[in-house]
């Protein structure tokens, strides 16, 4: 990287988005161009609202499926030298209810715009925001070479993607690195993900659902380590195609929700309700990150403790607004509404605590 370039990310709007940009904000000169589909949302959501660079950022609201003409011209207008799509539709659950619709968003958009910038000169690098989803559950961490085994729409359209974003990258050398990171979690993150809805929820003493006693097992990592280890990708004069980002400590959803219950003060048992497990949920996800300790010296710098206290201190600091927004997922995020369409409730039943 050098002073004075340009950079885009598609769905500035969302969590990792947000927080790249205001990362970006940081290198002197840069010029930062956010676009999502949705209008930009309000400083709750976006950290780099607070930034003293935000003179440097501009936001244009382009929906990259029904816009495509828009987008392609805002490209060839600017001519960043790095782009960076974290653009996406990522609930698993709704996956299964409208597979067309993440096929869309997640692969056949990103073809088009990788498509149209593999022949730019003006581009130093793609950087793809892709899922550790896409390998399936995993019994031990894998690797960059482990071959994708997708069980969900939502994963296989991010597959999809990835094999185009590779053979480009094999065929005409599309300078683009694909990241796959494990649950990122932090300040500024959706209400309706599991430790701010878990936050929210032991504050206003309602029940936690924990769709198979909570069994499911996730690495947790910080949203600012993530953006650490982009932050380093983005000086790196030449990446691998694909790098992992991850916490090598792993949590049972039970254990996150226990531990957030401690740091409440409330009792476990009396907030969590246990519940047959979703069937659209995989067990396990674990990525070796050993790649990028060796190419870039990342390491995972924030304990769950300290992110959890953050996380919590920036719900307790705007929990007026919070209680004000959509506390569940709305699937179009342009209906904000009493009318939006929420993700429709699967059916579980809800059964005692077993022994």
């Amino acid at each position: 990287m050098t002073q004075n370039e340009t950079f885009i990310v598609l769905g500035s709007n969302c969590f990792t988005g947000s927080h790249i940009v205001d990362r970006l904000l940081s290198l002197p000169g840069a010029t930062v161009i956010g676009l999502s589909r949705s209008p930009e949302k309000s400083a709750l959501y976006l950290p780099y609202r607070q930034n003293p660079n935000l003179s440097r950022f501009r936001f244009e609201q382009i929906d990259i499926v029904q816009q495509p003409k828009r987008l392609l011209r805002l490209l060839e207008q600017a001519r960043p030298q790095y782009v960076i799509n974290v653009a996406a539709l990522s609930e698993v659950f709704q996956s299964h209810l409208t597979p067309t619709e993440y096929f869309k968003v997640n692969t056949t958009a990103v073809v088009r715009v990788a498509d149209y910038l593999r022949k730019q000169p003006w581009l130093k690098r793609f950087f793809h925001i892709s899922s550790a989803e896409v390998y399936g559950p995993c019994s031990e961490p894998v690797t960059e070479s482990a071959p994708p085994r997708p069980t969900t729409p939502y994963a296989a359209s991010k597959a999809a993607a990835d094999f185009y974003l590779l053979s480009a990258f094999e065929r005409f050398h599309f300078p683009v690195t694909l990241i796959r990171s494990t649950n990122v979690y932090g300040p500024y993150q959706q209400l309706y993900k599991i430790i701010p809805r878990a936050l929210i929820r032991l504050r206003k003493d309602e029940k936690i659902y924990l769709h198979g006693g909570g069994q499911a097992i996730r690495p947790f990592l910080h949203i600012r380590d993530l953006v650490e280890g982009i932050w380093r990708l983005l000086g790196h004069p030449d990446p691998k195609p694909i790098y992992h980002f991850s916490s090598a400590q792993e949590w049972p959803i039970s254990k996150v929700v226990r531990f957030l219950c401690e740091k409440r003060g409330k009792e476990f048992s009396d907030l969590t309700i246990y519940a047959n497990d979703r069937t659209t949920q995989d067990s396990r996800y674990a990525l070796d990150f050993s790649q990028a300790q060796r190419d870039l010296a990342w390491n995972p710098e924030i304990d769950f403790e300290r992110g959890v206290e953050e996380t919590m201190d920036w719900v307790d600091s705007h929990w007026t607004e919070i209680q004000r927004e959509p506390q569940e997922y709305i699937h179009d995020p342009k209906q904000i509404t009493k009318k939006s369409r929420s993700v429709p409730v699967p059916q579980f039943e809800v059964v005692p605590w077993p022994c």
